[in-house]
């Protein structure tokens, strides 16, 4: 969605800015507070932001995901190529920040140039040799590694309304993750000396404190716990926020790793249960010495939590000894005695552990974390299951496309051609064989009404091995959902478009009803009717007048892509919806020529896709409907007698509340 704003007015100035270059610049207005609001930055700038609720933060993301859900071909896939080159990213709307890309070769060397474009400019922000590109310590290229042919950075790249990314060779596999920002008061775009200031927190020994709040009081407990014992360690009734803790076992005692449980309680809700291990950011049966997360980890000496956790009523930790003889443990707690985090804008940190599970093959995905309320993803550890091929997908806010889809489950972690043990940064690493830890900070999971974090077993097909699941899923989590489901349009029925006003125009409108499914998890055939046009569509929406703004989600049939229409909001101009679509142009590979699956020959099941489109407060505050009306710009598409059609076959109509 583009914001027809073209300037930002600084708070509290009698001045204007250029938002454009705001953005380009990293300027650095958010810091401030909006209508006394506190409006976060980036965790990895401000560590104590992590727990705020993002409800003016998106995740959108483009991989080389095969939509044959033959998972050993997630490479050499693409949407489009033209001048530029072979199409990887392309983006219109919000503007926002490139958090996160990730690529692998068959080679450790790539002859082959990358464009980024990060406005509607005709000419790349950059344009380098991939090579180059991932040997470059001048800002803003600090954030990158390389092993193997493995390739990934943490541009922090800011872009205003449009990012494209192309490849002048035939990229291989590939992911780009972007925060998409709803409205210019919630960027959360990095400067220059941010950036810098990231780029030494990367640096700093294992272990190192990544805050600036290290908590004014501390304490340390020494005891033995019984055999089938459980031990308060830390209790407090009084509001707080746990800072830093740090735990010691016996020297060479690895079985405690596994057979103590720490229980955490905030406000008297159990809010993590799980082994120690997985824990401080490690696995069971693994070398502790791998763990060497930024947030959580193993420094040598002892175990070290660092995500903030703040309690509103009452904080306490207990240690569960399930092992058959007793254990001396040594924890030092560092807190805060005040809470300054809003109760209703906070999440309060937890841990999902997901013990062994068993699963068959044609089983669907295993789901390592599935919530209804807001907050964010901040971490994981986990098991790849089946094979390494198997790809984790991670849904937000009840739609069914997923906002980020690996290409392997080795390609999670930021390895690939498996996971590498010993192989550790501060944001992923390689615990042992198959197994990694990835921690989401620069690049949050943000959810404001729901999240559905799904885990494949796989080598060829999706669901086509047996398999074993242990995980753990590091989050931030409030149950208060910030986005709430106020209306839908079932296209095609006719009731549900009489009492939505609905009307279509077009000289070559038409209805059409297909059986299909989405690409990932929610495979499953059904039918559904659509409307097709070259011309425009309208309907009313019903919407809650207290909204802080108003999502449209919209199914279509991804047959037809980059679909762009112009969207109007009581007749004025509210921006361009324009999505992207699946990849088109597709590797073959491993398949004999008669059973070839084909967009063009309509054998690929996937046609669903969700796509969304953004409407700022300033058109919807107060009202309790809205006008819509759709005109089409252009498509293309597998079928050349629909190129240049849009279509839509359902909408949920969603409004954000605001935050107090």
């Amino acid at each position: 969605m583009v914001n027809k704003l073209n300037k930002w007015k600084i708070p509290g100035q009698s001045c204007y800015i250029n938002r454009g270059m705001a953005i380009m610049w990293g300027f650095t207005l958010f810091s401030l507070r909006v209508f006394g609001q506190h409006v976060p930055k980036n965790p990895a700038v401000v560590w104590e932001d992590l727990p705020f609720i993002r409800t003016g933060v998106k995740l959108w993301s483009h991989t080389s995901k095969s939509p044959l859900n033959k998972t050993v071909q997630d490479f050499l896939n693409y949407t489009s190529e033209g001048k530029n080159g072979y199409e990887m990213a392309n983006y219109e709307g919000e503007s926002g920040m490139l958090v996160h890309c990730w690529f692998a070769f068959l080679s450790n060397d790539s002859t082959g140039r990358m464009k980024l474009f990060d406005s509607k400019k005709s000419t790349s922000g950059i344009d380098k040799s991939f090579k180059n590109y991932f040997n470059s310590r001048k800002y803003p290229e600090y954030l990158w590694e390389s092993k193997d042919g493995i390739w990934w950075a943490f541009p922090c790249l800011p872009f205003h309304e449009n990012f494209k990314a192309y490849s002048d060779i035939k990229p291989q596999w590939y992911q780009f993750t972007l925060h998409l920002f709803r409205s210019h008061y919630y960027s959360e775009a990095i400067s220059k000396a941010d950036l810098a200031g990231i780029y030494k927190k990367m640096q700093n020994p294992v272990g190192s404190f990544p805050g600036k709040v290290p908590g004014n009081r501390h304490k340390t407990v020494d005891v033995i716990v019984g055999a089938n014992k459980t031990v308060t360690f830390f209790n407090d009734v009084t509001p707080g926020v746990i800072r830093q803790i740090h735990l010691t076992l016996p020297q060479g005692d690895s079985t405690a790793m596994d057979s103590i449980y720490i229980s955490v309680s905030t406000d008297s809700e159990v809010t993590a249960c799980l082994p120690i291990a997985f824990f401080f950011g490690g696995y069971a049966k693994v070398n502790m010495n791998n763990a060497r997360g930024m947030p959580a980890g193993f420094d040598g000496k002892s175990l070290y939590n660092y995500f903030p956790m703040p309690f509103w009523k009452s904080f306490k930790m207990e240690l569960i000894n399930k092992q058959q003889r007793p254990i001396h443990v040594s924890c030092q707690f560092n807190w805060s005695d005040s809470n300054p985090y809003p109760e209703q804008s906070t999440g309060t940190f937890r841990v999902k552990y997901n013990p062994p599970t068993a699963v068959k093959a044609g089983q669907p995905d295993f789901v390592n974390l599935s919530v209804k309320g807001s907050g964010i993803m901040v971490g994981t550890v986990s098991q790849l299951t089946g094979a390494i091929e198997a790809n984790f997908s991670i849904y937000v806010d009840g739609s069914k496309t997923p906002a980020v889809e690996s290409t392997g489950g080795e390609d999670y972690f930021n390895h690939s051609y498996g996971i590498h043990p010993g192989f550790t940064r501060p944001f992923s690493g390689g615990l042992a064989k198959d197994i990694g830890y990835r921690f989401h900070i620069i690049d949050y999971i943000p959810f404001v009404n729901s999240l559905l974090f799904t885990q494949d077993h796989a080598i060829y097909y999706v669901h086509d091995r047996d398999g074993i699941f242990n995980s753990a899923i590091y989050y931030y989590y409030n149950p208060k959902q910030y986005l709430e489901r106020t209306d839908s349009i079932d296209i095609g029925d006719l009731q549900s478009e009489t009492s939505h006003s609905y009307t279509i125009r077009g000289t070559k409108a038409q209805f059409q009803n297909d059986r299909a499914g989405y690409e990932g998890d929610f495979d499953t055939l059904f039918s559904d009717a659509g409307r097709w046009t070259n011309g425009s569509t309208a309907f009313t929406i019903h919407i809650n007048p207290k909204n802080d703004g108003v999502r449209i989600r919209k199914r279509i049939n991804q047959t037809s892509y980059h679909q762009r229409v112009k969207v109007f909001v009581d007749n004025k101009f509210a921006g361009n919806w324009f999505e992207q679509g699946a990849n088109y142009y597709l590797n073959k590979r491993l398949y004999y020529n008669d059973s070839l699956p084909d967009w063009q020959k309509g054998n690929i099941t996937a046609k669903f896709r969700d796509t969304e489109f953004e409407i700022p407060g300033s058109f919807t505050k107060g009202k309790s409907q809205l006008k819509i009306r759709t005109e089409t710009v252009g498509s293309l598409s597998v079928d050349p007698a629909k190129s240049g059609l849009t279509n839509e076959y359902y909408y949920w109509i969603y409004s954000y509340l605001p935050v107090q």
